[in-house]
């Protein structure tokens, strides 16, 4: 066995690529791919929203907090 012939087998597509599937298989696979693009989607984009819901809140705490402070001030 070549060491070539190794390398040969391990480069080649996948059988769906290779075979010129049609038809429902085909289909299928597009299909796959399409559900996992969408849950890859929908998981960024919800971590993406928590992290701004956070930068949000941490503001808003912050300028309560910048108000309090005036207010106690303004008190002594």
């Amino acid at each position: 066995m070549n060491f070539s012939t190794l390398i040969d087998n391990l480069v080649l597509a996948c059988p769906m690529c290779m075979s010129g599937a049609d038809g429902q298989g085909l289909l299928a696979a597009n299909s796959a791919i399409l559900f996992l693009l969408v849950v890859l989607v929908g998981v960024l984009m919800s971590f993406f929203s928590f992290i701004i819901y956070l930068a949000k809140r941490a503001k808003r705490f912050a300028s309560e907090e910048a108000m309090e402070t005036v207010r106690v001030e303004e008190r002594r």
